[in-house]
């Protein structure tokens, strides 16, 4: 009973935390947005004097970053537990390949403004494919369906948001 008690606080921590950092995804998509329709246009749009789009992408770096270093800890802790298998190993590598592709996402934004939507495509690519390495990899015992749930919705919705931006950009260039 007390390892339910456990899990559940467990939960409502990690879905707090979880919404709670989908919150400057929505806020900055949103102000991208009435920049765009009821302002000067994106290039009015800005957070402390910084662009929002680069705000944006610069957020979702890091989160990405976040994430992938999140995977990469459960598998390195599940190599100890058993005998390390190759499954592991290139989970564990492609963990560091997506957060140094969000680092590069940072570098893409000064090269040219077109260069600035693919960062915001290769960051989406990103949330979507480490939800599904972190789904085909996970164990059933240590994941429960509440936890799923809350990150299938959270990416979508970090997904959309991205798009949402993209277009945005691609309607000003």
């Amino acid at each position: 009973m007390t390892d339910q008690v456990a899990s559940s606080a467990k939960y409502n921590l990690t879905s707090f935390l979880g919404d709670l950092g989908s919150l400057p995804f929505i806020l900055l998509a949103g102000l991208m947005a009435n920049a765009n329709f009821n302002g000067p246009g994106l290039q009015g749009a800005a957070v402390l004097g910084l662009y929002a789009p680069y705000v944006f992408i610069g957020y979702s770096a890091v989160i990405l970053s976040f994430l992938s270093g999140a995977l990469w800890e459960r598998e390195r802790q599940r190599s100890k537990l058993a005998e390390p298998n190759r499954l592991a190993t290139v989970t564990i590598l492609f963990s560091n390949f997506i957060a140094l592709s969000a680092w590069a996402c940072l570098l893409l934004i000064y090269v040219a403004p077109i260069m600035t939507v693919f960062a915001l495509c290769l960051l989406m690519a990103g949330f979507l494919s480490l939800l599904w390495v972190e789904r085909l990899t996970a164990e059933t015992s240590l994941t429960d369906n509440s936890y799923w749930s809350m990150r299938i919705r959270i990416t979508i919705l970090v997904v959309l948001l991205h798009a949402l931006v993209a277009a945005l950009m691609l309607g000003e260039l």
